[in-house]
């Protein structure tokens, strides 16, 4: 599974993700800084990876999310 499907695959549980483009900003899928730290442990759990508190802070698009993951998994 590509990063971009993993994301998508938990996120729709928090949000709508029919329409959902990788330009989308967090904030504006409904994510508050918690909802974001759950995605992230989420795809922790998923992936057997680990971000730090200050990458997902600088989390801010659909796109940086899929950038870290993929920089995690080479």
């Amino acid at each position: 599974m590509n990063a971009i499907e993993t994301v998508k695959s938990i996120l729709k549980e928090k949000v709508d993700i029919s329409n959902l483009k990788e330009s989308d900003s967090l904030s504006s899928l409904g994510l508050d800084s918690l909802d974001l730290v759950e995605v992230m442990l989420a795809i922790e759990d998923k992936l057997s990876i680990e971000f730090t508190s200050e990458e997902i802070a600088k989390l801010s698009t659909l796109k940086d999310v899929v950038n870290l993951i993929e920089a995690k998994v080479k």
